[in-house]
């Protein structure tokens, strides 16, 4: 075993020990997180006990049924010892079913309402969320290479690089690689502070 696997098998090990621990924090029942996702209650179950690696997609579902997104899903598991998190430190996460990468760029730890993180889309691939609590969170999406089409509820957006893209997540969104390229681009996203 390679020490890129030891890291990733430790970051699932850390995911699955999360979601589990969110879910018990809320009071849930696995089958009220199953109502609340759309994830099937053998699902969960076996994602939690780590005997299936999620999706995106699958993670994206049992977020917003805990009421967190998938970056504060991430950055709740990655490591809190660093300030400085260097390119070689920063945790990458990928998707078994699309080959979709998330590479955690902000440091975890700090207390920051902002994450950022650096995602690269194969061709052809598309990801799927459904809507987080209204006024939540919003995000920026900045393209870096290739073109990424973002969909948010009925409206839809190609984003080139250079492109930044501001919207709030209260919608189904998703997104999508329709070209023959990889497509790369940067995630800001924002925990709104209560009023």
């Amino acid at each position: 075993m390679n020490e890129t696997t030891t890291v990733a098998d430790d970051i699932e090990a850390r995911i699955a020990s999360r979601l589990k621990s969110r879910r018990e924090e809320l009071g849930l029942s696995l089958a009220d997180l199953a109502t609340r996702s759309g994830v099937s209650k053998p699902m969960i179950s076996r994602i939690e006990r780590r005997e299936a690696s999620p999706t995106a997609a699958l993670l994206g579902r049992l977020c917003a049924g805990l009421d967190i997104t998938l970056s504060g899903l991430m950055a709740a598991v990655e490591d809190k010892s660093l300030v400085l998190l260097t390119a070689a430190a920063q945790p990458v996460w990928r998707d078994p079913e699309t080959g979709f990468e998330r590479r955690a760029v902000t440091p975890a730890g700090t207390g920051s309402s902002v994450e950022i993180v650096q995602a690269t889309l194969p061709p052809g691939a598309r990801i799927s969320y459904p809507a987080l609590p209204a006024g939540a969170y919003d995000q920026h999406i900045l393209g870096i290479s290739g073109q990424l089409r973002f969909e948010s509820g009925a409206e839809h957006f190609l984003i080139g690089p250079g492109d930044c893209l501001h919207c709030a997540l209260d919608q189904p969104h998703a997104f999508a690689n329709e070209t023959g390229e990889p497509c790369r681009y940067l995630v800001t996203i924002a925990r709104r502070k209560p009023r």
